[in-house]
């Protein structure tokens, strides 16, 4: 491990970065640290200066999965299952690993030279784990289970209510939002973009009518512009009406009930 160490933490640090790095660079980093790095520090810990032959060879790429497994497994415990939570999992793993390797092996061994028959079978194996990654993130890109579009109508304060909608179809899309009641259009936007992701926000004063004696229903209405016809979102406010106390009923001394109008009582 002369020069391993220096690599071996070059690579866990690279892997830490990678949350801010370009997909066509976090990919080389990646495949060595999912595929080997963490089971190499690991196997040398558990066989200090043996040297790294086929067979321990297979176990550092047998630790590696699993450790990556393992730390899947964890991630989604703790709702981290991104590109921040892989490279702080499998990197940090590395490098806490990686002072044990050096201290258990101080004087350091070279990677054996492997003959024809190893080096085939070698790259033999890391080319099928490489399609098997490679198909792998192709169905994940692929299979995409959630689109859809999240659509609110809140309170702001008094007839003040907070619109918006958030773009989750996994592709940029253009909306047109209506805001309607029985009277007519109160509102309308049209031609909306937003990215995937992207969230759109409006504050609008509804004319909210008081002291009314029936239900109102405003309603907010959004429309992707590729179906313009059906409202892919529909939300509504409803206003309960006034009530009004019914007339009081009180007994006169002798016997007879007598209504007082709602205004005369106190």
């Amino acid at each position: 491990m002369r020069r391993s160490p220096i690599m071996c933490a070059t690579l866990a640090l690279a892997t830490l970065a990678s949350p801010l790095l370009p997909d066509v660079m976090r990919i080389p980093v990646a495949v060595p640290m999912v595929l080997f790095v963490p089971g190499f520090v690991a196997t040398k810990i558990a066989f200090p200066g043996q040297p790294l032959d086929l067979e321990r060879l297979a176990l550092a790429v047998g630790l590696s999965l699993a450790m990556t497994v393992l730390s899947g497994f964890g991630l989604h415990l703790v709702a981290m299952l991104n590109a921040t939570g892989w490279s702080i999992a499998i990197g940090g793993i590395t490098l806490l690993l990686l002072p044990f390797a050096v201290w258990s092996d101080p004087s350091g061994q070279r990677l054996p030279a492997f003959d024809k028959r190893q080096k085939r079978s070698f790259c033999g194996a890391a080319l099928l784990a490489v399609s098997a990654l490679v198909l792998a993130g192709y169905g994940y890109l692929q299979h995409i289970e959630f689109r859809f579009t999240e659509l609110w109508m809140v309170p702001a304060g008094g007839s003040l209510y907070a619109v918006g909608f958030t773009n989750k179809q996994q592709q940029r899309a253009s909306y047109d939002l209506d805001i309607v009641s029985k009277d007519g259009v109160i509102a309308s936007w049209n031609g909306i973009a937003l990215a995937n992701g992207e969230t759109w926000v409006r504050v609008i004063d509804l004319p909210i009518k008081p002291n009314l004696q029936t239900e109102q229903r405003i309603a907010a209405r959004l429309h992707n512009r590729a179906d313009p016809v059906a409202a892919i979102e529909k939300v509504w406010v409803s206003i309960p009406p006034r009530r009004i106390k019914s007339p009081l009923q009180l007994s006169a001394i002798g016997g007879a009930d007598k209504s007082l109008p709602q205004d005369e009582v106190r």
